[in-house]
């Protein structure tokens, strides 16, 4: 199962099945785990599992910026809306965006009923996987795997400061390098370095920005590759609001 095959999809347990890479959604929810075996990582509770849309009312918009840029290809932007809206039993909430920004046109994105952790999340990720087989032309779950992996036993996490609407607050920083290992690593050596970062904070939905970036190799030179889904604002429609 994944966001780009699965139109509708259930809470929490679909946000595990994405990046699960195929279990159906009544498997994640009796296994969970990202990846591997044992207890759940830090880094995979906080990502996936962690209640992101808490305390957010029905007829929320989160705005979010995407950028693609880099020196490797020409760049590109656009904006996600991330819509809470009421779901069937009138309890908050069902989760969607329209589309995500890509270089061939906005692609169209499944709604998530029931949602408690955000799915941008898996929206980038999902993104991801896909710009990864079309620069490498490698397999999508080879790539989906190695990311599961690092996030379950490798990931790093350090406190920073971000900016939100003119204010200065505390985010936690988790990030991992997926392929730096990858025993496939002679195929994609030129994505080797690939680094991808989670920035959470307390601001509505959980997640300040998203971004992969590919070094350049060199101190202080442009990243061959960089994307970033950085949260703009959030607001409520009184059209759709709903207690």
């Amino acid at each position: 199962m994944s966001f780009s095959t699965a139109r509708r999809c259930t809470g929490a347990a679909a946000l595990a099945a994405a990046l699960l890479g195929g279990l159906p959604v009544q498997a994640a929810e009796e296994a969970p785990r990202v990846a591997g075996s044992g207890a759940i990582s830090a880094a995979e509770q906080q990502i996936f599992m962690a209640p992101h849309l808490r305390g957010l009312r029905s007829g929320t918009v989160l705005r979010y910026a995407f950028v693609h840029g880099g020196s490797m290809e020409t760049g590109y932007q656009g904006p996600l809306e991330l819509q809470l809206r009421a779901g069937a039993d009138g309890r908050c909430c069902d989760a969607g965006a329209t589309s995500f920004p890509e270089a061939q046109g906005p692609r169209p994105l499944p709604t998530v009923e029931g949602a408690s952790s955000n799915p941008v999340i898996l929206y980038f990720l999902e993104h991801d996987l896909r710009e990864m087989q079309r620069l490498t032309r490698g397999q999508m779950n080879h790539f989906r795997r190695r990311i599961r992996l690092a996030l379950a036993e490798d990931a790093r996490s350090d406190d920073v400061r971000v900016r939100y609407q003119g204010r200065e607050l505390s985010a936690q920083r988790l990030q991992v390098s997926p392929y730096l290992d990858d025993p496939m690593r002679s195929r994609f050596e030129q994505y080797a370095a690939k680094r991808y970062e989670f920035v959470l904070a307390d601001v509505p939905g959980g997640v300040v920005q998203l971004r992969t970036q590919l070094p350049a190799g060199q101190p202080g030179a442009q990243p061959l590759l960089e994307e970033t889904l950085t949260l703009e604002g959030a607001e409520v429609s009184a059209a759709t609001a709903k207690p």
